[in-house]
């Protein structure tokens, strides 16, 4: 399953909040064809749901969830990043 650092945690709570987005919904990464973007939503049946002080911050589908299993979700110079682990870790 996708790891997610404390600090990216946090810095998608704050965007959120930032962007008065209403409880019940999150981001969601989503794959639009030229790579993986996030988008908001609502949490849907089979997701994995991430939570940053009691709210929902982070959506995954089944499929994200295969495709990101190994990957870390930190942040970096105050961007999100996801990090693949190198070959052989």
């Amino acid at each position: 399953m996708l790891t997610v650092t404390e600090a990216a945690s946090a810095h998608l709570e704050k965007m959120l909040k930032q962007k008065e987005v209403p409880e019940g919904t999150a981001v969601r990464f989503v794959d639009d064809g030229d790579g993986v973007v996030l988008r908001q939503d609502t949490q849907r049946d089979g997701d994995a749901a991430f939570q940053h002080n009691g709210r929902t911050v982070l959506l995954l589908d089944a499929r994200m969830s295969e495709l990101l299993a190994k990957d870390t979700l930190d942040l970096k110079d105050s961007e999100l990043t996801l990090r693949r682990p190198k070959e052989g870790e």
